[in-house]
Parts: C-alpha cells; structure tokens; sequence
C-alpha cells in the first residue's frame, strides 16, 4: 500500500503546532507520510504501531520521535475498538527556528537528533515519562515559553541513550556517513549491490582489507556483524517491496536478493516477527 503524503497544519503566528487528537471509537490507521518531524505520545488506547517496516505492540505512555517523510500509522484491534482512543502530537518542520539554526556548532547533538529520526525512534522510560509531562504543559504555554519548551525536549532527546532505532536502514536508505571514508566506501558498495552477491570477502576487497580484518572492523563500527546488516538490508528493502508493489513473496524474496524461498521466510520472520504474507496482510488498505 503507497502511503499518503498529507500536509500538517500549523497555526497562523505559530512556528510549530502541538494538537491533542481524540476519537470516540479508533485511530483512523491512515498509512500516511509528511515532511514535518513528529513526536507522538499516545495518551489513551492500544493497538500496533507501523512505522516503516517496524512493527510493534503501542499502549498508553507510548513515545515515539518520527523523521519527515517516513511513513507511519497507528492502528487499534478490531476487537478493541471500544472507548476513546487519544493522542498528544507535535510537528515542526526542520527549519522551525531558521534555516540554520540546528547547523550551529552548539546544536550538534540535535542536528543528530533529527538525522536519527530518519528511522523512527522509540523513547524509552523513565524519559519518555519526563518529556510527556513537557508536552502537556507545551498545550498550556504560549509565546517564547512554547519554543523554550519543545527546546527543551529536543535537548533531553538528544542526551539520553534511552532511544530505540526502529524501521531499518534498508528500509529508509538513510545511513549517515559519519565514519571514514573507508566505511563510506563500503555502504555505497552493499547499497548498490545487496541484490546480488555482497559476500564478507567482496566487501573486504572494496574496503581494502583482509576478510578478517575486516569483519572485527566493521562490528565495531556498526555494533553488528557484516551478515546480519545485510540481511537487515535485504529484510528492510523486501518490506517496502510488499508494501509498494503488487507482488507476490516469492517475486520480493529474489527482488530481495534471496536466493532460497525458505531462508527468505525464515529470516523475515525473526527480524519482523511476522510472515512476509501476513506483514502484508497488515499494510492491506482495509
């Protein structure tokens, strides 16, 4: 299913808009994408959270920091959709404060912040639960207090380690080139190339390195092993296949780079914790 590209509304006199989303029954699970960032708190209601091709349980207290252009929804159980269903949203776009603002030396680690959210990123607690008492009190505010405030939320995302990356990078071809050219060297190498062979041993040639110097090399730069990142590759690319484009799971599986039905099967399913057949059952348009 294509998403929905829709526009977010900002209040006139306001550089960013705060709104408080109430349904009497559900969400309304719209598959859709906007070129503001998002930080959505979910106040009221249960249900899946769909944020690229990460899926995953949402229950009240739930905080998720959402990039622009990345495709997301909220979808209630159809046997749960009883009583109100409740949200505290904020969009702004990445020039908010001026066009560069978040270029200054002394606003990196929220210039990281924003790069991150390419992938969706899950608030942890007891973070999560400090900044939704700032965004409560962001409805209240007005004027410069406003802006003081989202700062202040930004600045503590920011700082904290408690940020879970969710969508895969195959998913949003959004890695950032912030090691060595050697690295950079390699990502272009597996990103141009993933659907055919990108065994260890090619890769170490690109990156001009021995098989096993390179292996230690690139777990330490990426915090995981060169054949799990590509199968997360693999995995994130063959996501938006089902997702996008009318095939079936054996025409995603060698489009995917698979070679073997099964493995493509079996290695969805401990990276997605679904079938290919029933993650696109879930993205159908109901």
């Amino acid at each position: 299913m294509q998403p929905l590209l829709i526009k977010v509304n900002v209040p006139q006199k306001a550089s960013f808009s705060i709104n408080r989303y109430s349904y009497d029954d559900h969400f309304p699970g719209i598959w859709h994408f906007h070129e503001e960032y998002e930080l959505t708190l979910i106040e009221k209601s249960s249900g899946s959270r769909m944020v690229g091709d990460h899926i995953e349980r949402f229950s009240p207290g739930d905080l998720v920091f959402i990039g622009k252009n990345l495709p997301h929804t909220w979808r209630n159980d159809e046997n749960k959709r009883k009583g109100i269903s409740e949200a505290l949203v904020i969009h702004f776009v990445e020039d908010f404060l001026g066009a560069s603002f978040f270029s200054l030396p002394e606003m990196y680690k929220m210039k990281r912040l924003l790069e991150r959210s390419a992938r969706g990123l899950k608030i942890g607690a007891p973070v999560a639960k400090a900044v939704a008492g700032i965004m409560r009190s962001i409805e209240e505010a007005d004027g410069a207090e406003r802006v003081l405030k989202l700062l202040d939320v930004l600045k503590m995302l920011s700082e904290t380690a408690c940020l879970e990356e969710l969508c895969s990078e195959g998913f949003t071809n959004s890695i950032h080139y912030t090691d060595s050219d050697r690295l950079k060297r390699v990502y272009e190498y597996i990103m141009n190339n993933f659907q055919e062979d990108v065994s260890l041993s090619r890769a170490a040639l690109v990156a001009n390195m021995s098989p096993t110097a390179f292996s230690r090399y690139f777990k330490s730069r990426t915090r995981k092993s060169y054949t799990q990142f590509v199968i997360e590759l693999k995995i994130g690319y063959a996501c938006k296949l089902l997702i996008n484009e009318k095939m079936s799971v054996a025409e995603v599986c060698y489009q995917s780079g698979f070679q073997n039905l099964s493995n493509f099967n079996q290695q969805f399913k401990s990276i997605t914790r679904l079938t290919p057949k029933k993650y696109q059952t879930l993205h159908a348009v109901k």
